[in-house]
């Protein structure tokens, strides 16, 4: 049996493809000194940039790796979905319903594959690209840090001086008076101006008739009596 176009038994993969995969040729940042005994005589700043630049020359060698790894995992995560799918249908709707299933799930995991391969290629590029940029040297750096902080410094400023700014809203909640209903008692109930016995009697009320308790203290019950407060004896009513 041949082996698959485009396979190299050396390198273990599609060699022939590799020209073909969707990767941006992202440059390398060729002006660091690779000489050791240079190296160690150079400033602490030339030795910093040259750190950052071979960071960024590592995103811009492994990106078609970096790419390969996402597809694939994408590629076996979509493979999942489907099997999973097709032994949900199998098992809840039997047999003939999975082939369905399989038939369905094939042809969206197709057109799937190519949305989901077209976002991991733009996403991987645009990640590993602007990484590459970032760590071009050490200004660049620098340069990303500083645009970072500025960002953020003026969000938090902007935000800590709006909520300064915006007056807090105090919520005020009306307590409306628990009231009860009783009935008299006596025959005739004397309401008076006060709690007590020796205040001005507004009126009467009769027995059985109901008033409405507004409050009960020093053994009298607040009511309103005639569009005025009066109080009564509480030992005269009983609650409704």
């Amino acid at each position: 049996m041949s082996l698959p176009a485009g396979w190299d038994p050396n390198s273990m993969s599609f060699g022939g493809l590799t020209k073909k995969k969707p990767v941006i040729e992202i440059p390398r940042n060729t002006s660091s000194y690779t000489s050791a005994r240079t190296y160690y005589r150079r400033s602490f700043w030339d030795r910093f940039s040259d750190g950052v630049a071979d960071i960024g020359n590592w995103f811009a060698e492994h990106a078609e790796n970096v790419l390969n790894i996402f597809c694939i995992i994408a590629l076996i995560a979509l493979v999942v979905a489907g099997v999973g799918y097709v032994i949900s249908v199998w098992i809840n709707e039997g047999f003939f319903m999975a082939i369905l299933a399989a038939i369905l799930a094939g042809v969206v995991g197709v057109i799937g594959w190519y949305v989901i391969a077209f976002v991991v290629v733009v996403g991987v590029n645009l990640v590993m690209y602007g990484f590459r940029f970032i760590f071009w040297n050490g200004w660049s750096l620098l340069l990303t840090l500083l645009v970072g902080l500025s960002i953020g410094g003026y969000v938090l400023i902007n935000n800590s001086s709006t909520n300064f700014s915006r007056p807090k809203q105090v919520k005020t909640e009306v307590v409306q008076p628990a009231t009860e209903f009783y009935q008299c008692t006596a025959s005739s109930l004397n309401v008076r101006t006060a709690p007590n016995t020796n205040s001005t009697v507004l009126g009467t009320i009769q027995k059985n008739q109901s008033v409405e308790v507004y409050e009960i203290k020093d053994g009298f019950a607040r009511i309103s009596y005639k569009g005025q407060t009066g109080y009564v004896s509480i030992r005269f009513l009983k609650k409704i």
